[in-house]
């Protein structure tokens, strides 16, 4: 009879494990990246020898209580949730972040990331989010290379527009550009002015002039009707600034055509000024973007996704993160390639808490405490009737 309180009592011990491991997953529920559990229940038997059975066979004891086998955690991909923060990142398919907590690697869905105080990407509990290198290890990620923005000496003035078809004079008849801006390598621009003049059969002279009037350069660029000849149409010069260093520039005309009004203008200019980053991104395949203030942008380090061949191979570590058991095998690569998923920036993946099979749960583990209790005191009953029988 006594056995029978103890096959009770754990069954009031193990159903509060489940109520436990219930309640854990209720109070998660609004937790980025959580993955529920359920506690598995198993049930122990002793083994008695008799001769109850012809023939002396073995025969089964009786039960001894219920146990647990230990926590069965769901790795199905929790709701997706849009929070408009360009460093939240959630996985459209298979794979984990890779996480350093204390020099120790861990692995998670939950992708809100932000940059500490010392420029290292790490999520919301400040682990390390880790990258691959250019030799395939893993490395703590890092924008501090990219600060700043060089600025980058004019190299190539690409031009359209119309250039006047006058016929040739004396003095000739030109075309003008003003305000050609040049930029050094300082990022510092220095303005030069173009005229442009007709010498006869589609030939044109080009000079190039600084602030002051007095000529840099002159070349020549060639038409065939009204639109320039392949490999005639440019011109390059060497061009030293006052106090800077000579940088060689190429006018493009390759755009332009000839006509009764000159209408002639910079379409673009390949060199620009420094600049300090303004911001951010992550792309699909895991490529951190950062944004400058002279309107470039530089392509970083990129997130690191781990692969696992069964999900039996993680534990739970804390702060919906886990590690990989000891003998378990993983494979580490980018978003986008082999059997990882892409990434989705903006949005983070919730916990994957079902509220209806939770509260179903609820009920059967209060049951199963419920019935357990009625064993343990029904025994306790028997026990004392047993005691009475003395004193009749």
């Amino acid at each position: 009879m006594f056995d029978t309180i103890f096959i009770g009592t754990s069954g009031l011990l193990n159903h509060a494990k489940g109520l436990r491991t219930v309640g854990n997953n209720l109070a998660n529920v609004n937790t980025p990246g959580f993955k529920s559990s359920q506690l598995q229940f198993t049930n122990l038997f002793e083994q008695g020898g008799g001769a109850g059975q012809a023939g002396g066979g073995q025969t089964s004891g009786g039960g001894t209580g219920l146990a647990t086998l230990g926590l069965d955690v769901s790795f199905r991909a929790g709701l997706d949730q849009s929070t408009g923060n360009p460093l939240d990142v959630a996985i459209n398919g298979n794979g984990f972040y890779t996480l350093k907590r204390d020099g120790q690697l861990l692995y998670t869905r939950a992708g809100d990331f932000r940059f500490d105080e010392k420029g290292f990407l790490v999520n919301s509990s400040g682990d390390l989010v880790q990258g691959l290198d250019a030799d395939g290890r893993l490395t703590d990620i890092t924008l501090d290379s990219l600060a700043r923005s060089v600025p980058k000496a004019t190299s190539t003035v690409v031009f359209n527009g119309s250039i006047s078809n006058a016929a040739p004079s004396t003095p000739p008849v030109s075309t003008g550009v003003n305000n050609v801006m040049i930029l050094d390598a300082n990022g510092i621009d220095h303005p030069v002015k173009l005229s442009i003049a007709n010498d006869g059969d589609g030939n044109y002279t080009v000079t190039v002039m600084n602030a002051a009037n007095e000529t840099v350069a002159t070349g020549a660029i060639k038409f065939a009707g009204i639109v320039p000849v392949p490999g005639s149409d440019s011109m390059t010069f060497s061009y030293a600034p006052a106090g800077g260093s000579a940088v060689d520039v190429k006018l493009d005309f390759s755009k332009t055509s000839l006509g009764s009004v000159a209408s002639i203008g910079v379409a673009s200019q390949d060199g620009y000024v420094g600049g300090t980053k303004t911001d951010q991104t992550i792309g699909a395949d895991g490529t951190l973007t950062v944004q400058y203030s002279n309107g470039q942008s530089a392509k970083g380090p990129r997130i690191a996704l781990a692969d696992f061949q069964a999900d039996g191979a993680l534990e739970d570590a804390g702060g919906a993160a886990f590690r990989k058991t000891a003998n378990a095998q993983v494979l580490y690569g980018y978003a986008g390639s082999e059997s990882f998923g892409k990434l989705a920036a903006g949005h983070r993946e919730g916990s994957n808490v079902d509220l209806a099979e939770e509260f179903g749960n609820l009920i059967l583990m209060q049951r199963g405490y419920q019935a357990a209790s009625h064993v343990v005191s029904t025994a306790n009953d028997m026990i004392q009737q047993l005691f009475d029988m003395k004193g009749r």
